[in-house]
Formats: C-alpha cells, sequence, structure tokens
C-alpha cells in the first residue's frame, strides 16, 4: 500500500463485504477473515482462515481489529446528514429516525426521495467514515510509511 487512504479505501471494501479486519500494527499488513468462519466450512480455505485466526489470537497486541461502527454512530451519521438538507427533505428523513425501526425507515425515506437522494448518502457515509477510521488509525498509531496524524487528515 502507498499510503494510510489506500488503506483505509481496502479496510472499507471488506467491511462493506462483511469481513472481520485486523491490521497488523508493525507494518499495516491487513487481515481480513470472513465474519463466521463456520460459513466456510464448504471451501477449502478454512484451513488458512484458522491459521490467520490462530496467528491473531496468539499475538492481539500485534494487532488492532477494526470495529464496524455502532447503531448508535450509523444513527448519528444519519441524523446530522438529514439537518443538512432542504427543509422538506431533511423533515421526512428525521421523522422516519424518530420511529422505532430508525435504520430500516431512513433507508425507505432515502428511496422515496429518489436516486439523488440516496447517491448524495452513500456518499457523505462514505465520506464520514473515512474520517473515522482515519482516526482511529491516528488513535492506534497505525500509519503506511512515514505519514504523520494531524489535523488535516482527521
Amino acid at each position: 500500500m502507498r499510503n494510510t487512504s489506500e488503506l483505509i479505501e481496502r479496510v472499507m471494501a471488506l467491511m462493506a463485504d462483511e469481513f472481520m479486519v485486523y491490521i497488523q500494527r508493525s507494518n499495516s499488513r491487513i487481515v481480513a477473515l470472513p465474519s463466521g468462519l463456520e460459513t466456510t466450512d464448504f471451501m477449502d480455505l478454512t484451513d488458512d482462515y484458522d491459521l490467520l485466526m490462530e496467528e491473531v489470537e496468539q499475538n492481539p497486541n500485534d494487532y488492532y481489529q477494526v470495529e464496524p461502527l455502532s447503531s448508535r454512530e450509523i444513527y448519528n451519521l444519519m441524523m446530522d446528514f438529514s439537518l443538512e438538507q432542504e427543509r422538506v427533505d431533511s423533515l421526512c428523513l428525521v421523522k422516519a429516525l424518530r420511529t422505532k425501526e430508525p435504520l430500516n425507515n431512513f433507508k425507505v425515506a432515502l428511496k422515496t426521495l429518489g436516486p439523488v437522494m440516496e447517491s448524495s448518502w452513500q456518499t457523505y457515509y462514505s465520506d464520514r467514515l473515512r474520517r473515522i477510521l482515519r482516526s482511529r488509525f491516528c488513535k492506534e498509531h497505525i500509519h503506511v510509511m512515514n505519514e504523520n496524524c494531524n489535523e488535516d487528515n482527521v
């Protein structure tokens, strides 16, 4: 990997595919494991995953586990996005978030507002996720090459 931005993009892609993602602290190597190893029993690769998991478990201080966003963090991103929209769209999205199933209803509201709004949300979410991951990596001193954390990177 050439830089931390590339590392973040790879991590985001793996997380989107529901992998458990670990980063080796010493060299920023990514270790990605399927979320449920029991679902890979039909694959010949299970032994490889078992070896990787064993390596991570035996050396927990050598790896940083990238945690997915919590439902609270996702909710807050949705609310922030909603409040930045034009009044009519904002009201629709905020109303969806103030229900018993806010995450699902937000997605339904996005669909009713159309593909432009859905695309805007995806762009917003991806941008914020990059910032959050960069901040987490900086706190853990995970960088590619000699990059440093500063206000511009977080």
